[in-house]
């Protein structure tokens, strides 16, 4: 983790039952858009951008990086989402905004390069049937829930595991059919927090990272370095989790690396740099990005039980970043 604060508990992507807060604690939205002020349709706009940037730098990483991960999958790289997943409040216009309906699965981020971008699909699509088998609509309910379009995205998921698919989805007004052919990942979902904590996390399952947290990076390539920290933590073995079949995934052996001493945090900030390195990331921003941080958040600018203090995070990266260079200069693997 990057605070030492843990945000409220997450059940889902985007299962906004309550409004955005303005952030506490001195941290900011850095997203316009994203105050409590702000109207609805405005606040959901931002959010859904927000999406779209966690979702490419997510994928960027999770596909360089499969060979490295102990739990890969078959992947279309999409951010999916629903109409059942909103609250009342916000439900209207993510309707009309991204064409959804009750449990059906829509697109709400499709990054460059993913399989979902190469057959076709695009931000807006409505997911129909896989493989000739129709996705549940499922019923009208006023609070938001996800259990509905998450035995959707299961369904997908296992259909993926077995190799290319047939997609049948609505655009427009019009139902179409692509064939999807999915990518090797890392087998673990990021999913963007909606809360006013500068935070991320890795539970074993998936990335999460806060609005808050994804809004204070500056650049992708800052964002790369905070989701490649927490996926760093699965590489790892940090967090575990072994219920591979659950959703089409598969475990493979993978050498062990080398985390560098210091405990797991400086462990995840070593390798989590060479795993955004080797997705084409700037990696020599990253001692710059936590003295930022450790300037504007006295949280990690101090050591605590379990975290080294900003500056000795930054001092310790200038060393990773000189060794990744040095690799690159010799022709070496980007092997942590």
């Amino acid at each position: 983790m990057l605070n030492r604060r843990s945000p409220a508990p997450v059940a889902v992507l985007l299962l906004l039952t309550a409004t955005l807060s303005a952030c506490g604690s001195g941290a900011p939205v850095p997203e316009a858009g994203l105050e409590i002020s702000a109207p609805a349709e405005q606040r959901l706009i931002a959010l859904t951008d927000l999406d779209q940037r966690v979702a490419d730098v997510g994928h960027r990483l999770s596909a360089a990086n499969a060979e490295l991960c102990p739990a890969v999958r078959n992947s279309a790289g999409w951010f999916l989402h629903a109409a059942s997943q909103y609250s009342p409040e916000l439900r209207p216009f993510a309707e009309s905004r991204f064409g959804l309906d009750q449990d059906l699965p829509g697109l709400l981020a499709v990054p460059e390069g993913s399989a979902a971008a190469l057959a076709g699909l695009r931000r807006g699509d409505l997911l129909l049937s896989v493989n000739g088998q129709a996705l549940t609509r499922g019923m009208d309910r006023r609070a938001a829930d996800y259990a509905g379009v998450e035995a959707n995205i299961q369904r997908i998921d296992l259909a993926l595991a077995g190799g290319p698919v047939e997609i049948v989805f609505r655009r427009d007004g019009d139902d179409r059919t692509a064939i999807l052919t999915p990518q090797r990942a890392c087998g673990y979902e990021v999913q963007l927090d909606p809360s006013n904590e500068l935070n991320a996390r890795a539970d074993g399952k998936r990335l999460f990272i806060t609005t808050a947290m994804a809004g204070f990076t500056a650049t992708d390539d800052e964002l790369a370095l905070v989701l490649g920290h927490e996926l760093a933590h699965h590489v790892l073995g940090h967090r575990d989790w072994h219920e591979a079949e659950a959703r089409g995934r598969q475990t493979q052996t993978i050498p062990a690396f080398n985390g560098a001493a210091g405990g797991a945090e400086r462990q995840a900030d070593r390798v989590g740099l060479y795993l955004a390195a080797r997705a084409g990331f700037d990696t020599a921003i990253a001692p710059a990005f936590w003295r930022r941080f450790g300037d504007y958040n006295w949280r990690v600018r101090y050591p605590g039980w379990s975290h080294p203090s900003a500056e000795a995070r930054a001092r310790a990266l200038e060393e990773v970043e000189a060794e990744i260079s040095a690799r690159r200069a010799s022709g070496q693997p980007l092997v942590p």
